[in-house]
C-alpha cells in the first residue's frame, strides 16, 4: 500500500530486533514497535493494543521460556526476536503481522491460586489471531492485528 501524507515514506517495511532476553527488553519493544507504527500511520488504539500484546509476549519469553526472574540483574545471553510486517488485508485494509519467538523451554501455565497468568488471554484481547507453536527449540507466538484503514 502506498503510504499516506501522514505516512513516513523512510519508514522500514519490516520491524526487525534480536533483544537480550533481560527485563529492559519489554520496555526497548515498546518504544521501538511504537515508532514503527507511528511512521506507518498506525491508529492509536490499535497501536496501544498492539504494544501491549507484543510487550506481553516478550516478557512471556523471558519469565516463562528462559526462567529468569523478575528481580534478576544477571546479563543474559539469551535472546528474544521480534520481526512485524504491515500489509494489506483486502478491502481497503491493511493489517500488522508479528513473531515473537525465544529458544528456550515452554513451561506450561500452573493451576494455583495467582493474580498472574493472564499473558495469554491479553495477547488474545489485543490481536485479531494468535498462534503459539511450542517445539524442543523454543517457541513461537504469531500475533495479526485488527484490520485498519
Amino acid at each position: 500500500m502506498p503510504p499516506t501524507s501522514d505516512q513516513d515514506h523512510t519508514a522500514p517495511e519490516t520491524l526487525d530486533l534480536v533483544l537480550n532476553a533481560e527485563w529492559v527488553a519489554p520496555s526497548i519493544v515498546r518504544a521501538r514497535l511504537r515508532a514503527w507504527l507511528a511512521a506507518h500511520a498506525w491508529p492509536a488504539a490499535h497501536t496501544d493494543e498492539l504494544v501491549l500484546a507484543i510487550s506481553e509476549a516478550v516478557s512471556n519469553s523471558i519469565e516463562h521460556g528462559y526462567g529468569i526472574q523478575a528481580d534478576s540483574i544477571v546479563p543474559s545471553t539469551d535472546v528474544v526476536e521480534v520481526h512485524g510486517t504491515i500489509g494489506p488485508n483486502g478491502d481497503g485494509l491493511r493489517h500488522a503481522a508479528f513473531t515473537i519467538r525465544d529458544y528456550g523451554v515452554w513451561r506450561a501455565p500452573t493451576d494455583g491460586q495467582t493474580s498472574r497468568g493472564h499473558g495469554m488471554l491479553i495477547m488474545r484481547t489485543c490481536a485479531d489471531e494468535i498462534a503459539v507453536d511450542c517445539t524442543d527449540t523454543g517457541t513461537i507466538i504469531v500475533l495479526r492485528s485488527r484490520p485498519v484503514a
